[in-house]
């Protein structure tokens, strides 16, 4: 990322009251929960995984498998 938009970028999430780390892990978030829904492979590799009760990929797995109707 160019210096002037990083900057530009900690500066708008500094105005929202979250850190860049916070503003990455979301917009990465909503864009893995985009892949999950519209990706047969993606979406099966979650299905198939095992992962501790209650972690967040735990919670999105249910929450596709409740979509799923599985």
């Amino acid at each position: 990322m160019a210096p002037e938009c990083h900057s530009l970028l900690k500066s708008v999430c500094a105005l929202k009251g979250i850190t860049l780390s916070e503003h990455v892990y979301k917009v990465l978030s909503e864009d893995f929960r985009r892949l999950v829904k519209e990706d047969n492979q993606v979406q099966q590799m979650l299905l198939n995984g095992e992962y501790p009760t209650g972690s967040k990929a735990y919670n999105l797995q249910e929450q596709i498998k409740k979509d799923l109707n599985l």
